[in-house]
């Protein structure tokens, strides 16, 4: 087994991102921050997922960090 480096997304500066999206200081925001049509396109596809549904959101949340955690996934 080699002891290779996991990959890393450079997280955009806030000087970097569209004006609309400075100061939110989320990493989140910060690797989808650099193509602002990317994230815009995102968030219309990932909104209805969360906010939808039979399940309360906030569960949704708690399961998504639950699963996160499980893989090891620091994001």
């Amino acid at each position: 087994m080699t002891d290779t480096p996991s990959p890393h997304i450079r997280l955009a500066r806030d000087d970097e991102l569209p004006e609309g999206l400075q100061g939110r200081g989320d990493n989140f925001t910060r690797v989808f921050g650099h193509n602002a049509e990317l994230f815009q396109r995102w968030n219309d596809w990932y909104r209805p997922l969360i906010r939808d549904g039979a399940v309360p959101a906030r569960l949704k949340e708690l399961v998504r960090l639950r699963v996160a955690q499980l893989n090891a996934c620091d994001f």
